[in-house]
Order: structure tokens, then sequence, then C-alpha cells
């Protein structure tokens, strides 16, 4: 889209529907001349807010805001008249307020102050009242895995199986799903594009075994030691596809006819998740935050060449961790640029996260850290599935 000061300010002031404020923030990103504009009607805005905020109005405070008000409208559209007519309103309000703060106190009761109460927005508050349902914990089978058909492919046999959230779970992530997308706001042109792109994270599969009638292990997707079961083979082609349920996916495998697979063994669910976990980061005072009852550490945070370089880590490699880590500032989800997460073993049993995001030119003074989603691996008792 074109610059258009009309427009950034009618944002600023909140008067664009849902569509036109999307436009506005992805081209923000983009646009030098259109955040220093931005900034600068924020600013006016504040600085407006300020003085109409002030208890003693003077006459002449009040002629200049009046003088302010009338200088703005002359680059406005006439139907936005009605944001005069509102901020005129507030000014007689004050006129009135400054009437009865003269008064006598015999004939004014004075306000009290409430005391304002603060609710932490950690995961644990947020899930047990999300939409009147508890969030479910993941410490027992959460899919469902079916085999759709079994046919022959030249020498191969191409087996196609279904996996998906079983349906409290499944309910349960799209819940979190409605509510992250209208809890952020997002760097994206378009909301269709958000929606797309948090569409595609959440994801489901599993780890097998394929066996023949003799139960001779033919293949397998699941990691096991040295002292592993021996396979038939060691390659086999596999691919997969999501569907248009939130998490579900269609997979294939294929094996050489000559194996004559007889059942497929479900031995491990995996899933890529939403979670309303959020940590608030004081950035003067590194502090270790609990995530799913596991302390992660903010190791270094700094910038280097207009890059914030942020590494978070945790002890060995848990079965229910962030798969990755996004910042939240004023109310913005910011995604890193770019990411690496590591298990390392051999000197400190340790998962790292190393995270760059772009375009900072100082450290902010306070964030918000969320979970990009959380990675979930449950071992289970084998499922098995007749192939015939």
């Amino acid at each position: 889209m074109k610059c258009d000061s009309n427009l950034l300010e009618d944002y600023v002031e909140g008067f664009l529907d849902e569509i036109e404020q999307k436009k506005i923030e992805a081209h923000l990103q983009f646009c030098e001349n259109c955040q220093r504009e931005y900034e600068q009607l924020v600013n006016e805005q504040k600085t407006l807010f300020a003085q109409l905020n002030k208890p003693m109005m003077t006459h002449s405070q009040s002629d200049a805001i009046m003088q302010r008000i009338q200088t703005n409208t002359k680059r406005k559209k006439s139907w936005y008249s009605l944001k005069i007519t509102v901020i005129s309103a507030a000014i007689i309000m004050l006129s009135f307020a400054l009437y009865y703060w003269n008064r006598p106190s015999i004939e004014v009761a004075q306000p009290i102050d409430e005391p304002t109460k603060l609710v932490e927005t950690n995961s644990n508050e947020q899930k047990e009242h999300l939409d009147g349902e508890q969030v479910l914990n993941y410490n027992e089978p959460f899919l469902d895995v079916s085999i759709d058909k079994v046919v022959e492919n030249g020498e191969n046999i191409d087996i196609q199986y279904r996996v998906k959230f079983k349906e409290q779970y499944q309910r349960d992530q799209d819940n979190i799903y409605k509510h992250h997308l209208n809890k952020y706001q997002y760097n994206m042109p378009k909301l269709d594009d958000t929606q797309d792109d948090f569409f595609g994270r959440v994801r489901s599969e599993v780890r097998f075994a394929i066996r023949d009638k003799a139960g001779q292990l033919i293949v397998s997707t699941k990691r096991e030691g040295r002292d592993a079961e021996q396979q038939m083979m060691s390659d086999f082609s596999s691919s997969g596809r999501g569907t248009d349920v939130l998490g579900e996916m269609v997979n294939r495998v294929s094996v050489p006819k000559y194996t004559n697979p007889t059942t497929f063994e479900v031995l491990q669910m995996e899933a890529d998740v939403f979670d309303l976990f959020e940590t608030e980061v004081n950035t003067a005072q590194l502090q270790p935050f609990q995530f799913n009852n596991v302390t992660y550490t903010i190791d270094s945070l700094e910038i280097k060449q207009g890059t914030l370089h942020l590494q978070i880590s945790t002890e060995g490699d848990p079965e229910v961790r962030a798969a990755g880590w996004e910042m939240v500032i004023n109310d913005r989800l910011i995604s890193s640029d770019q990411a690496r997460v590591h298990f390392d073993d051999r000197i400190n049993n340790r998962t790292f996260y190393e995270l760059q995001f772009k375009n900072f030119e100082q450290i902010p003074a306070n964030l918000k850290l969320v979970p990009s989603t959380v990675w979930i691996k449950k071992q289970i008792d084998p499922i098995v599935l007749d192939l015939h």
C-alpha cells in the first residue's frame, strides 16, 4: 500500500476496521517514513491526553488544545468530524469538573481510588478458564491413528495412515488457536496469511513399526539404542500432507511387496501444539522462569549489528518443551528471523535455543517470552493396527 498520512492518523486514533489495521501494520514494518510519522502521532496523542487529564486546566490551555484540534481537522475527511465532537465534549466535561473542583469540600464527596487488582498472565490461570474448559495435559495418548488404505504399487505396497487429535484435544487446540489470533498483533499483510501460518504450525505424527506375519520387524521410525531389534530394511520411502482439520496429517509409507507387511504398531506420539504460556522479562535483570515444571534460563541477550541475539537453555531434553520462542512487545508478536534448537548431551546435557530478531537498535526494557509452539513426545504401549 502507499503512504497515507490520513489513514495512519485514523489507525493511531482507532478508527480503522480490522482489515485496514492489518494493512497499516504490515506497511509500518518496511516504511521508515511512516514509522517516524507514527511515532510523532503517538507522542502528540499522549501529550493531548495528558493536557486533557490535568485537573486544573487554564483557559489558555483549553484554547491551545481546541486550536490544535481545529488545525488537525483541516486534513481530515468530513465524516470523521465525530472525533472532534468527542474531544470537544471531553473539554466541556472538564470545564464542569473545574467548577466542581473549586467548590467547598462539603458540597462534593471526594472520590476514593479503588486499588487495581492485577492478574498474572501465566499459562495455568489462562488455561483453566479458556472458554470454560480446562486445557488438557498430554500425559496420555492424545492422537487417533487409523489405516486409510493398503494398496499394491508395482513392486511396493503403499500404506496410507491418518493421524489426528482425539476429539477433546482437537477442541482444546481449536480454542487456543482462536485465542492466539485475537490476542496479539501480527506482522502479516493479510489475516488469511496469518491464519494459514498458524494452521501450519500445529502438526501431529507418530513413530511406528511395521511387521510381517511372523512378527519380524520390517521397518521402524522410532530411534533405538545399539541393542535395538534388527529390521529388514534401512531405507524406505514416506511422505505426508496436512488436511483442512487443525493438526490432522495423512501419511504414506512404502515397503517392498516381498516383505509381506501385516501389522502397523504405533510406538510414540508426537505433536506441535499451541500453548497460552507467557512470561514477563525485565531485560535489566534476567531471571530463570518455569515452563511445564521445567526451569529455563536466559543465558544471553545482546545487540549485534542491528540484530537482537537471544539464547535460552534448559537442562536435558524434556518430553514437553517449547519448539521455539517468540517475543511480545506492546502486544505485538515478533517471530525470530533465525532460530536454532539443539540438544547437547556431550558436555552439559542441555537443550539450547539460539534466536535472532532483526531491526533492533537497542534492547527493550521489558518483553514477554511465549513459545512458538510446544513439542510433545509421548511414549505409549504399542497400538497394533491390522494391515489386511
